[in-house]
């Protein structure tokens, strides 16, 4: 499984650009033995990360995925429970912080999380969702400011009031970052939360027409 999937909360939450992927190589030197949520899952080096990592996939969030887009294949996907993408980045701090971000009657443990990459028109752009099962994306999109305070370090990505367009024939929220202008477009379908980045309106339209 790919290990960009164990940074993807950096990406939707840290105001910066699709990371690039390094060469797998070993994993570094241990830290730290891990405590309470995050006692049974290991930690990472994102600047030495490992070939594959130990995530429990989430099968309904990834058959939502388009498999194609702009005639192009959607490649890399992968998925998750999001407690496990935060123990192996930010260990039990960071699993602290969303908890107490999130909305009320929706637990960490339940929320799963998946990437996918796609080149529309001519340019790569990564897809990530959310998913809360029985429950609402559009509660985890009503506390996405709160997210990004929580477990961004530096300037949250969600501050500023979102805009309200259509794309794909959907009402689609869009975050302008104040640090540098780039936008995130958000989508809540159903019990998942679409997210983005840096998008133009051709390229917006196409990703989100593919959206359920």
């Amino acid at each position: 499984m790919r290990w960009i999937l164990a940074l993807v909360i950096a990406l939707v939450v840290g105001g910066c650009g699709s990371p690039s992927e390094p060469s797998p190589t070993a994993a570094g030197p241990a830290g730290p033995p891990a405590t309470g949520v995050c006692a049974a899952i290991p930690t990472i080096d994102p600047n030495n990360p490992p070939a594959s990592l130990p995530l429990t996939r989430d099968l309904t969030l990834e058959s939502k995925f388009p498999t194609q887009l702009d005639g192009q294949p959607v490649t890399g996907l992968a998925s998750g429970r999001w407690i496990e993408t935060l123990c192996m980045t930010g260990g039990e701090a960071s699993v602290d912080a969303a908890s107490q971000a999130l909305p009320a009657g929706v637990s960490l443990s339940q929320v799963s999380v998946a990437s996918a990459n796609a080149d529309v028109d001519g340019n790569s752009v990564t897809i990530v969702a959310f998913r809360v099962p029985g429950g609402s994306g559009s509660q985890l999109l009503a506390e996405v400011g709160a997210l990004s305070a929580a477990i961004a370090s530096g300037e949250p990505k969600f501050s500023s009031t979102p805009t309200t367009v259509t794309a794909g024939g959907k009402s689609v929220s869009v975050f302008t970052n104040p640090a540098d202008g780039s936008n995130t477009y958000l989508y809540a379908g159903g019990d998942t939360l679409w997210l983005v980045d840096s998008l133009d309106q051709s390229q917006a339209d196409k990703i989100f027409a593919a959206l359920p």
